[in-house]
Parts: C-alpha cells; structure tokens; sequence
C-alpha cells in the first residue's frame, strides 16, 4: 500500500472517452484527473469559486508516467502542497491505483494566485488558506504578504 498519509485523496473515475486507441489512459488526461480532484477538493471544502474575485493558473506542470491505467474504471488521486508562497503554491500529487497498491504518475504542479480584475499575482486570502490546512504538508507555512 502507497503511503497516503500527508494530504488528501480524491476518488476519479475514467471514461471510456478518457482512453486511447490501445485501450489505455490517454496521457494528457492523467493532468485532468488531478484537476477534477483539486477542483472537487475545493468545492467540497466550501471554496466559491469567483473568476471575477480571483483566478488561479498554472505556471509549471511536470509529470512522470510509471505505468498505464488500464480500462474504465476507479483511480485514486493522492495530492498535497509541499510549497506555499504568498502568491503561489506547489502541489504534488500522485494518481494510484483504487487500491492505492500501483503508482500510475506522480509530478508537481504549480499554480500563481491572480487577482480577478487586473490578473496580477496577489496574496492568496486568509479564508483559501484556512480551507488548505489539510493539504499542507509536515513543516509547510504560508508565506505572509509583507
């Protein structure tokens, strides 16, 4: 069993539209099932969501692929924050197996904080981080806003 402790796991599901011709995960889809999770994480959390109020994009997505994720069915995606800045965060995530036994990919991903008028990066909010706590890793602190 992969050790799952720090962070959070969010069951996803792949469709048979998610696979490739050889009837395997599609690759670029191992990305989006780490977004639906975060996404999932958030609106479960009781994050709204408000484009107009801020914006969140990516500045650098990096993934290892381990081994295919064979057919429709459950995955297990495994993620937390190992960096917090002011502005920004590093997650690392990990999509296993729904038996958590077989590591498909792992990578990082980092994400900038833009403010939803002038999309400049801006301090990400009190109330978001109040809302991360579970995501943080052993020893992770924000970053305060000078």
């Amino acid at each position: 069993m992969i050790d799952t402790s720090t962070g959070v796991v969010v069951r996803q599901r792949v469709h048979v539209a998610d696979l490739d011709a050889f009837g395997m995960l599609y690759h670029a889809r191992f990305a989006t099932l780490f977004d639906n999770a975060v996404q999932d994480f958030w609106l479960d959390a009781g994050w709204q969501i408000d484009p107009a109020e801020a914006v969140l994009v990516i500045r650098d997505l990096q993934l290892t692929y381990h081994q295919p994720v064979l057919g429709i069915g459950d995955v297990d995606v495994h993620f937390w924050v190992e960096r917090a800045g002011t502005t920004s965060v590093t997650y690392r995530f990990q999509v296993l197996s729904a038996d958590r036994t077989v590591r498909h990919a792992d990578g990082h991903r980092v994400v900038v904080f833009l403010d939803g008028r002038t999309l400049r990066p801006t301090p990400i909010p009190d109330d978001v981080w109040d809302l991360a706590a579970p995501l943080l890793a052993p020893g992770v602190t924000r970053r305060r806003a000078a």
